[in-house]
C-alpha cells in the first residue's frame, strides 16, 4: 500500500519521475511577534465601602459638585504585547523532480514555538469623561487616555501554520549537481493560542484563528545520497492583522486598578467592561533545515501513486526508447535482466515499510 502522503504528492507532481521524501525539522529559528487588542467599553467607579472600605476612593462626574461614590464612563484597551526567538518543530512531504526542474509540498505543519510559551504583559489604556477622586483628591481630565502596565498576565501559547492547498514551485541547478535553489508559494493557516490571565482570576485560554496565509519559502534542496536529502528553508516575514468583532459583548471579571496622581498616593478604582472586538497584528518569520528521506516506490513507474499496467506499459515504453532510467541492471545495456528486475519490483509492490 503507498503512503497517503505520497499520493498526495504524486498527484500534484508536474511530470512522473519525482522522488517523494519525508521531512522533519532538525533546527531552525523563528521570530514571533504578536500584539491582541480588546477594546471595550463600560464605567470605573471608586472603590469606597462604607461597610468594607470606607478610607477607600470615591468618584464623581464632573469638575464640581456632586455627592457620593459615581460610576465614570469609560472605555479601554487593553493590549497584550509579546515577542522573541522560538525554535520550530514540524514536518512536511516534499515531491522534487530534478530532471524537470519541478517541486511540490504538501502536509506542511508547523509549531513554530516548539511547544514552549512566549510571556507576554498587559498593559490597560483607559479613556473616560472627566471626574473627580476623593481621598485621594484628584481632577481627571476627561479625553486624556491613561496607559497602566500590568505586568506579566498573559502569553501565546500556540503559534500553529497547516498548509490548506498542495504548495508547487521550481528547483534550480547551481554549480553542484546535488544542490538546487528552491522557491515554492504554499498556501496555509495560522492559528494562535493566547492565554490571559486576570487580575484575581484564573487563566483563559483562547484559541485566535486560523487567518488564511501565503508562505513564499525559499532556499535549497541537498540531494545527500540515494535514501536522504537536505532543506534548508527562509520563511519571509509576514505582517498581519485581523479585526474580530464580539457579539453579543463579552462581559469582563471586574478590574481593580490604582490611578496615579501627582503625588504618591494613588485612586484606586473597579472597572467594570464589556468586550466588543479583538484586534490581532502579528509578525511571523522563520528558518529551518529539515532533514527527508526517500519514500518513493520504484515500481510506481508513472508515479501516479497506483501498481497497475499503466506502470508496466510506462517501463516498457522508456524500455524501447533506451531511456537511461530503463537500465535498471544498471550495466549501460537495455536487455531481459531489466525487465527482470522491474517485474521483480513491481511483484514486490510498495508498502509502508
Amino acid at each position: 500500500m503507498i503512503r497517503p502522503s505520497v499520493l498526495v504528492l504524486a498527484a500534484c507532481a508536474p511530470v512522473a519521475f519525482a522522488q517523494q521524501y519525508e521531512f522533519t525539522v532538525t533546527s531552525g529559528s523563528a521570530t514571533v511577534e504578536g500584539t491582541t487588542t480588546i477594546t471595550t467599553a463600560g464605567s470605573l467607579i471608586g472603590d469606597y465601602d462604607p461597610d468594607t472600605n470606607p478610607e477607600g476612593t470615591q468618584t464623581r462626574p464632573g469638575l464640581f459638585g456632586g455627592s457620593g461614590n459615581n460610576p465614570i464612563p469609560a472605555s479601554a484597551d487593553f493590549l497584550l504585547e509579546t515577542g522573541g526567538q522560538t525554535s520550530p518543530t514540524g514536518s512536511f512531504a516534499l515531491s522534487a523532480d530534478l530532471g524537470a526542474g519541478a517541486v511540490s509540498v504538501s502536509g506542511l505543519l508547523l509549531d513554530l514555538l516548539g511547544g514552549d510559551d512566549l510571556p507576554a504583559e498587559l498593559a490597560v489604556t483607559l479613556l473616560y469623561s472627566t471626574f473627580r477622586t476623593f481621598n485621594p483628591t484628584f481632577l481627571y481630565p476627561g479625553g486624556i487616555p491613561i496607559t497602566i502596565p500590568l505586568g506579566q498576565l498573559g502569553a501565546i501559547t500556540g503559534a500553529t501554520v497547516e498548509q490548506t492547498d498542495p504548495g508547487v514551485g521550481v528547483l534550480t541547478p547551481t554549480g553542484d549537481p546535488n544542490v538546487f535553489d528552491l522557491t515554492v508559494a504554499v498556501p496555509v493557516s495560522i492559528t494562535f493560542g493566547v492565554e490571559l490571565t486576570p487580575i484575581g482570576g484564573d487563566p483563559v485560554v483562547q484559541e485566535i484563528g486560523p487567518f488564511p496565509a501565503f508562505l513564499p519559502l525559499a532556499g535549497q534542496f541537498i540531494v545527500v545520497n540515494d535514501s536522504t536529502a537536505q532543506v534548508s528553508l527562509v520563511i519571509e516575514e509576514q505582517q498581519g492583522e485581523q479585526v474580530i468583532p464580539i457579539d453579543p459583548p463579552l462581559e469582563m471579571p471586574a478590574l481593580p486598578l490604582e490611578l496615579p496622581t501627582l503625588g504618591s498616593a494613588t485612586a484606586g478604582v473597579i472597572l467594570t467592561l464589556s468586550a466588543d472586538s479583538i484586534t490581532i497584528s502579528t509578525i511571523l518569520g522563520a528558518s529551518i533545515t529539515a532533514t527527508g528521506v526517500n519514500v518513493s516506490c520504484e515500481a510506481d513507474w508513472n508515479g501516479d501513486g497506483q501498481l497497475n499496467f499503466f506502470d508496466v506499459q510506462a517501463y516498457l515504453a522508456d524500455f524501447s526508447a533506451q531511456n537511461s532510467r530503463a537500465d535498471l541492471a544498471p550495466d549501460g545495456q537495455f536487455n531481459f535482466f531489466d525487465v527482470q528486475r522491474f517485474l521483480s519490483m513491481f511483484s514486490a509492490g510498495c508498502s509502508d515499510t
